[in-house]
């Protein structure tokens, strides 16, 4: 059952300016949903509708099959997690996390019961005394999130929470926002540009590109059968190798409408197995990054990069690579796939 369905969405702010156009995505209730993409993508905007913070220009928007084109943010049963927290900096964590239910007149004895709940489910319940100066940055991550939970909402709307975190505390929250998902069995859409929180946390990815949708499915449909140019560049690290078809070989039997040819960097070997293509390269450069080994290697088609899981360390810097036939990646001049 879709959760959130969105019909023909328009968003303008003036007769030049247009974000989304003709936007169509249904959000299956229960899943986490990852709206993905470069800065200026329009995925934020979306979310901001889906929030009622922005006005939709045209089309339909909704929740659970009912029309939110004309309701109050207030009244669609929805939380949003901003980037900053937008805590209240005088008040302490408790008061912080109970404040919303206060506003919606919840009995005293129901919001301990709330608060209790969610602070055992965030590990802030030892916290609750504190105010947001005396919590690290993920603390008081957590306690935005607490805030939300503590609504009980049909949606859970995430805007980049994690950005404003160092590496350690984004890798524990993206483990603690998996484990709630679960928990929780609520709808999450989440927007971010990190292709890595996307990948890791999304049972569902939406990758955009200026207000359109590039391509939707699970994070293991993304990666591995891209639709278009974009996706194999966007999704990966590194991302897909992207070769002018015209360059390469008649032998690698490219379809006649055939522009690029693209291969995952870890589907490049420097020794054959079963059917492949070869590649002559000269290594320009060599990252060693613990389990595996990144390549840069200069071919007389272009620079490609080949992770390598290996331990030989003595590579010679003339070299053969290998990819299975079965592993390449075939575009056309609009740079949508061809197969």
């Amino acid at each position: 059952m879709n959760k959130i369905s969105l019909k023909n969405v328009l968003k303008s702010y003036d007769k030049n300016t247009t974000v989304i156009e003709n936007l169509n995505l249904d959000i299956r209730e229960g899943s986490f949903t990852v709206l993905l993409g470069p800065s200026g993508c329009g995925k934020s905007t979306t979310l901001r509708m889906i929030a009622g913070l922005e006005d939709i220009s045209g089309g339909q928007l909704f929740i659970d099959g009912k029309d939110m084109n004309n309701v109050a943010p207030g009244d669609r049963d929805i939380a949003m997690v901003f980037q900053n927290y937008a805590l209240y900096p005088t008040m302490t964590v408790r008061d912080n996390i109970e404040f919303g239910l206060k506003n919606a007149g919840v009995p005293k004895e129901e919001r301990d019961k709330r608060i209790d709940r969610v602070g055992r489910m965030t590990g802030l319940d030892r916290y609750m005394n504190r105010k947001p100066g005396a919590l690290s940055g993920g603390q008081r991550q957590r306690v935005a999130l607490a805030r939300a939970m503590v609504k009980n909402p049909q949606v859970f709307l995430m805007d980049e929470p994690l950005s404003n975190l160092d590496a350690k505390l984004r890798t524990q929250l993206r483990t603690d926002l998996i484990e709630l998902h679960k928990n929780l069995k609520s709808t999450f859409v989440y927007v971010t540009h990190d292709q890595v929180e996307a990948m890791s946390m999304g049972t569902h990815i939406v990758l955009m590109n200026d207000g359109r949708i590039m391509q939707q499915g699970s994070p293991r449909q993304i990666y591995g059968d891209p639709d278009n140019v974009f996706t194999a560049k966007f999704i990966g690290t590194p991302p897909m190798n992207i070769l002018t078809a015209a360059d390469c070989p008649a032998s690698w039997n490219a379809p006649d409408n055939a522009a690029f040819i693209g291969f995952r960097p870890e589907h490049a070997a420097f020794r054959p197995s079963g059917d492949c293509v070869r590649l002559r390269g000269h290594v320009l450069t060599r990252e060693m990054l613990g389990s595996e080994t990144l390549y840069k290697i200069r071919t007389d088609y272009g620079d490609v990069q080949v992770k390598d899981f290996s331990t030989d360390e003595t590579r010679r810097p003339d070299t053969d690579l290998y990819i299975p036939r079965n592993r390449l990646c075939f575009f056309d001049r609009a740079e949508n796939r061809i197969r």
